[in-house]
Parts: C-alpha cells; sequence; structure tokens
C-alpha cells in the first residue's frame, strides 16, 4: 500500500479502517499511532525500519498491537506514549520497551515541531494527542468522517458518548491551538472549514453551554409500577430545585441512559429485584455510564421488593465502589410503598435539596 501525502514532510497510510502517519523532516522520522497484531498488510513495520521513534497515542491493542513485531526488528526503538500507556504496552507487547514519557505539553528535544497535548478519556485514560505544525493527530476524537458527517455522528455515539466528558474537556482545551488540519486514527482527514464544523458538532453533541438549574437524572426499572411510583413521587420533591429527567431502562436504549447521566448533576436510582439481583437491563444502562468522570456525584438508588430486595443493595454497593457518593441510605419498600416508605423516600431525597423538607 502506498502512502497519501498530506504534508511535504508529512504521510497517511490507512491499514483495515485504521490510519496512521508518519513525519518525515531534517531531524529524523517519527511514526504516529499504530495498527493491530492481526492485519495482513506490514505497510507499518516496513515503515518501522528506518523510523527514529513510534508515537503510541494510545494503548488499545487495535493500535499498539503491530509493535510486538516491529520490536522484533527494532527493540531499542524509541516507544513514545503516556505513563498509563506505557505500563499497558508493555504488557499488551509483553516484552521491554525503550520507553519515552509523554507529558502535557511536552516537546521532544529532537522533534522540536511536535507538542504533545494529553487528553485521558478518548477513548481509554492513557490518550495523547500530537500537534504538529499546524497538523492535529487526534487519535479517536474527530473520527468518522469516511461516511459523511452522519459518520462523525455515529462514531461519537459508538465510541465516546459514553466519555462525553473528557470529549468536551478535550474540545475545550483544542480551542487555544492553532490547527490546520485534523489527522484522526479512523476516518477522513479534515481541512478548511470542515475543522470549524467538526468542533461546532461536539458542541452539539456534548453540550458546552453552562446550565442556569442542575439536573436530576432518574434512572428506573418497574416490574409492577411500584418502583415507577417512587421514582415519581422523588421526581415531584426534586422539581422545585432540578430539571427532571427520568429514563425507564426497561424500554429505553442503554446510549440513552448513558447521555441522560453524563447531563446530570445528581443521579437517582430505582430498581426492583429479580431472583435476588437488579435485572439484566439495569445493569445493561450502569455498565454504560462514564462513572469515572462522575467520581464523586451524589447519588441515591430506592425500590420495591418482595422479599430481600438485594437487587437495591447490589446497585448501591456497586456506586459506591465506583467512587460516586451516597446522598442517603437505599430507601427500600415491601411491594406497593405506602405512606411511611414515601416519607422515608422524601427524606432521603431532600439531602440534594438546598434546605431541608
Amino acid at each position: 500500500m502506498s502512502a497519501d501525502k498530506i504534508k511535504d514532510d508529512v504521510n497517511a497510510f490507512s491499514v483495515n479502517g485504521k490510519r496512521f502517519y508518519t513525519i518525515s523532516s531534517n531531524v529524523g522520522k517519527w511514526m504516529i499511532g499504530g495498527v493491530s497484531a492481526e492485519t495482513e498488510d506490514d505497510i507499518y513495520i516496513r515503515e518501522s525500519e528506518n523510523a527514529d521513534a513510534i508515537v503510541l497515542l494510545t494503548s488499545k491493542p487495535e493500535i499498539s498491537g503491530a509493535l510486538a513485531d516491529v520490536l522484533k526488528i527494532r527493540p531499542d526503538i524509541p516507544v513514545y506514549a503516556s505513563a498509563a500507556g506505557l505500563r499497558n504496552i508493555k504488557e499488551i507487547v509483553n516484552t521491554g520497551v525503550n520507553e519515552n514519557l509523554i507529558k502535557d505539553g511536552f516537546v521532544p528535544k529532537s522533534m522540536s515541531n511536535l507538542k504533545f497535548i494529553v487528553t485521558p478519556g478518548l477513548s481509554w485514560m492513557d490518550s495523547t494527542m500530537a500537534l504538529y505544525n499546524g497538523i492535529l493527530f487526534s487519535g479517536e476524537l474527530f473520527s468518522g468522517v469516511n461516511r459523511g458527517w452522519d459518520g462523525f455522528d455515529e462514531y461519537y455515539r459508538t465510541a465516546l458518548s459514553v466519555h462525553a466528558g473528557f470529549v468536551r474537556s478535550a474540545v475545550d482545551k483544542l480551542r487555544n491551538e492553532s490547527i490546520e488540519m485534523i489527522c484522526p486514527a479512523f476516518g477522513d482527514i479534515i481541512y478548511g472549514e470542515d475543522i470549524k464544523k467538526a468542533f461546532e458538532k461536539y458542541e452539539i453533541l456534548v453540550g458546552t453551554k453552562k446550565k442556569s438549574i442542575p439536573t436530576a437524572v432518574i434512572l428506573y426499572a418497574s416490574k409492577y409500577g411500584y418502583t415507577r411510583k417512587m421514582a415519581e413521587y422523588a421526581a415531584t420533591i426534586l422539581a422545585a430545585q432540578y430539571n427532571i429527567e427520568m429514563v425507564n431502562v426497561m424500554t429505553e436504549k442503554r446510549e440513552k441512559a448513558a447521555a441522560a447521566v453524563d447531563r446530570a448533576d445528581v443521579l437517582l436510582i430505582g430498581t426492583n429485584t429479580i431472583n435476588r439481583n437488579a435485572p439484566a437491563e439495569m445493569w445493561d444502562a450502569i455498565t454504560s455510564l462514564d462513572l469515572i468522570n462522575k467520581r464523586g456525584m451524589l447519588y441515591l438508588v430506592f425500590g420495591s421488593y418482595g422479599w430481600a430486595g438485594d437487587g437495591i443493595k447490589l446497585m448501591d454497593s456497586v456506586l459506591k465502589s465506583m467512587g460516586m457518593k451516597a446522598a442517603a441510605k437505599p430507601v427500600e419498600a415491601l411491594f406497593k410503598p405506602n405512606r411511611s416508605d414515601l416519607e422515608k423516600l422524601k427524606k432521603a431525597v431532600s439531602k440534594f435539596l438546598g434546605e431541608k423538607l
């Protein structure tokens, strides 16, 4: 496969839908990005034979996997990655590497026109970007344009939407940079006015405007309507100070739950119990959440049960273990919630308000 020249000293290569790039200047040749170990095209290995350094913007196996074959030929080639990336890469290729640490704003002495920008969570926590003479090597951010702008939106929804907070932070961080071209890991290169359009699309997708009223998101699963009644009652209490978003995880896609929680300032989970556990749909929604970016967010778990209420307890335990902060102890109701149950719920929900009810 031949290279696509995008500037006199920068080439782009596409292998199985992934892109990597080379910078060939008077101070040497650097490779940016990578491909998986399973690819039949060995262009990545051939390009590495006369390279002076390899930059891996993430350690994800589909990007770092082919490095293992490179190291068989070039065991001492300098490998640049973030601290977490270097740790992961060694375990993925199962050998030592010539480690070179990327820190935010780091400029290598041997490639003074190349600056690194640390942008975690896109989509792994070790993710970084590189900026070279106005060319942004953006990794997964800005990917997906090869199927038109619908493809851009689709890539965000499928790969990045659960990390919307990190996308927002990265976009804000890049606004002060002079960018003439964006070279992503997946999809077409973005030029000219399309750069502004790409930033604007992310602004719409992740929402960058500050809210005057905070948002409370209530995810719930209810078989007989008892937990739904508790969710609706909690919503009436919170409505005095919050915008309310309610998502029935039994009927809505998990992506909707993830997007709602990303907008949330506080989270309430209402779950029933099925076979001593929360229903699969609730766990499916929870595993889609950007809980790393939501560490420390206040939450409350409640629900109706028929026997032991294990689903409620398990849900509370998992959210707590993920670094979120319980506003109050879980509120449980045996079958249909009575007046006493709702009073307990009211007292717990009031923890989210500026004044006690």
